[in-house]
């Protein structure tokens, strides 16, 4: 998965490892996710698991108003996850199609009345035929714009979860609108 970002220091949106993004994260012009095991086995993920990385990444406001950060996901749009983005997670899948990948957008842990584990979207078990992967919408951290919105200098949060049972990507048809590519979505929230 890659993260496409403005190469200038000064860029209004900043994205960055977070704290669990090291030797998931690259920066070289894009912010590029690898999700796989090094060579050192410390990272990647089990197979017919579900694996969290709750702090993934950390988008920064750089710009001078309020803005609110999202995803902009087609699936979720069609499947009545948000209304319109940016909502609180988007989806991908590995080129193989033996994972999918739930990015989510939270406030930072020290601004949250939850935990990162509390606020997580959980998975449901039916993988997407007929349902979406999350179900989540309770959470208020995760899916009301109001607490994805940053100050001008405030970070937020980016997590992932990754999907790899068979009843989600082997059993159930993945959506064909899925592919190895997420949109983080951002929106001024003043006219």
């Amino acid at each position: 998965m890659a993260v496409d970002i403005a190469g200038d220091a000064n860029a209004f949106l900043g994205i960055e490892p977070g704290a669990e993004g090291d030797g998931y994260v690259r920066e070289n012009g894009t912010v590029e996710i690898d999700l796989t095991a090094m060579e050192d086995g410390r990272h990647g993920v089990s197979k017919h698991a579900v694996t969290a990385v709750d702090r993934l990444l950390e988008v920064t406001n750089n710009g001078p108003t309020e803005i609110a950060v999202g995803f902009n996901d087609e699936y979720a749009l069609e499947h009545g996850d948000y209304d319109e983005p940016p909502g609180g997670w988007g989806y991908t899948v590995n080129t193989d199609e033996t994972a999918v990948v739930v990015g989510w957008a939270s406030p930072l842990p020290a601004e949250m009345d939850h935990s990162l584990a509390a606020v997580r979207p959980r998975l449901v078990t039916t993988g997407f035929e007929r349902s979406t992967l999350v179900d989540g919408r309770l959470k208020d951290e995760v899916d009301s714009k109001t607490e994805r919105t940053i100050r001008p200098g405030d970070r937020l949060n980016i997590g992932v979860i990754v999907d790899t049972r068979a009843s989600t990507v082997t059993a159930n048809p993945i959506p064909e609108s899925l592919d190895e590519t997420i949109s983080i979505y951002a929106e001024t929230t003043t006219t």
